[in-house]
């Protein structure tokens, strides 16, 4: 149960930074520096943590990478599927769907 803990936890961080950069690119000077950057440093952090937890056991990952996603559902539901208009403002992007 702890190891599930270990990957919300995780997860709750590294989805949360997301959506605090997604939230931030419209008034950002240089985007793609600002999701590089918060890619490199979110993917590290995710990395260290799950490495952290995993001790070698890749049953104890398993169970964190469950935690990591439900932790994904949750802030989806939370936070709802919003646009602000920085993919032409439709779900579907530009696609045409």
């Amino acid at each position: 149960m702890l190891t599930f803990l270990a990957g919300a936890a995780i997860g709750g961080i590294y989805f949360a930074g997301l959506w605090e950069t997604v939230r931030r690119l419209p008034d950002t000077k240089k985007p793609f520096r600002t999701m590089a950057a918060s890619f490199a440093l979110r993917m590290a952090l995710a990395l260290a943590g799950l490495t952290l937890v995993m001790q070698g056991q890749w049953e104890r990952m398993a169970v964190a990478m469950l935690g990591f996603l439900a932790m994904r559902g949750i802030l989806l539901r939370k936070l709802g599927n919003t646009s602000y208009g920085i993919i032409g403002g439709t779900t579907n992007g530009n696609r045409g769907h």
